[in-house]
């Protein structure tokens, strides 16, 4: 009788014990799929989210390379260029495009109108500030989301009572002051020293001589590029240059260049003859000089570049010249050069990543 009671008590023991397991596999695997369905559909919108900042990557960059083109297209100082609603048009339409060939989970990425702005980057801050007045970046962002291409179905997230998920990317491209001047570029055998923009900048007056020792207004010298640094190299290059027959080196930041420190009437005459050459083929004389590292004011050795800036040159001398008095330290025996360095100069190219010294390129590099 009582193995009896015994067995029974055993029998419901047990089954109590199979119906609290199933119980707990039940929860267990709930768990277990809420787990799977969340890492399925997480993984599903982290790659999307690549996908669309790839889409954003590619949109920027054109849009920027658009804004480029437009100002590249004007040359000499853009300084207060406001754009124009064809100018924003076209840049619309060119990151728009790029961001059409991506697609983002399965779906091609239309980028909205509203989600590109011109505007300027604050590399130190890293914000950015909508423009249209003289603008350097663009920003673009795209979406998988209920504004624009409709936000990503999940999987399984509707066993958490998740149906859809919305992502969105951003990047911004800028165009950066310029880092290389290729073949032909520099159009004027000079140099500025970047002593010259500790003090001073684009818009002041620069003298690139004669030199007044410790005055940086008046930092900077001859070059003969990637030639012997002497009167008869820099001499020749002058003529070549007025001339059309010579080509400058091309050269990036960090390459090195020769400079002369000497005065030779010969060389002031040739300098003379090609400023006059300039403002009479092109109705002024902007040139695309290097910036080099240092303070010295008076090179006469290699010197490091560091970036380049835009002069138009308004006065070259030599003694004895009408209006020679024109330069801080000019007398009967030295020649005298004088210009004003250019704000938001556009120049080709020009690489990306030079020294801020007012001349940027037009191929834009992503900065966020």
């Amino acid at each position: 009788m009582k193995e009896k009671k015994f067995r029974k008590a055993l029998l419901i023991r047990l089954n109590d014990e199979q119906g609290a397991i199933a119980v707990t596999v039940a929860i267990t695997m709930m768990a277990l799929l809420g787990m799977a369905a969340l890492a399925l559909d997480m993984g599903h919108a982290l790659v999307a989210r690549n996908q669309l900042q790839n889409a954003s990557d590619a949109a920027a960059l054109a849009g920027a390379r658009a804004l480029g083109m437009i100002y590249g297209a004007n040359p000499g100082s853009m300084t207060g260029y406001t754009l124009t609603s064809g100018d924003i048009s076209s840049i619309v339409s060119a990151a728009s495009v790029a961001g059409a060939d991506n697609q983002a989970a399965g779906v091609t990425v239309t980028v909205s109108a509203a989600d590109i702005a011109t505007g300027n980057w604050n590399g130190t801050t890293r914000t950015f500030t909508p423009t249209t007045v003289l603008p350097r970046a663009v920003r673009v962002t795209t979406r998988r989301d209920a504004t624009a291409n409709g936000p990503i179905t999940t999987f399984l997230g509707t066993v958490l009572g998740k149906t859809s998920v919305s992502v969105t990317a951003v990047a911004t491209a800028q165009l950066n002051p310029v880092s290389i001047m290729a073949p032909g570029d520099m159009n004027a055998p000079f140099g500025i020293s970047e002593f010259f923009f500790g003090t001073y900048g684009c818009g002041d007056t620069i003298q690139f001589a004669p030199n007044v020792p410790g005055n940086p207004q008046t930092c900077g010298g001859l070059t003969a590029f990637d030639q012997g640094a002497n009167a008869n190299n820099v001499r020749s290059i002058a003529d070549g240059l007025a001339a059309g027959t010579y080509t400058a080196p091309a050269v990036g930041v960090g390459g090195t260049l020769n400079f002369y420190n000497g005065n030779s009437g010969s060389v002031w005459m040739s300098l003379k003859t090609l400023w006059q050459t300039e403002v009479a083929n092109n109705g002024a004389w902007n040139a695309y000089i290097p910036v080099y590292q240092g303070n010295d004011c008076s090179p006469g050795a290699a010197e490091t570049v560091v970036g380049f800036a835009t002069v138009n040159i308004t006065y070259v001398g030599k003694a004895g010249d009408p209006g020679n008095s024109v330069c801080s330290g000019s007398n009967t025996s030295t020649g005298c050069i004088r210009g004003t360095v250019q704000c938001n100069v556009f120049q080709g190219n020009g690489g990306s990543g030079g020294g801020a010294f007012g001349t940027f390129g037009t191929i834009p590099g992503l900065v966020e």
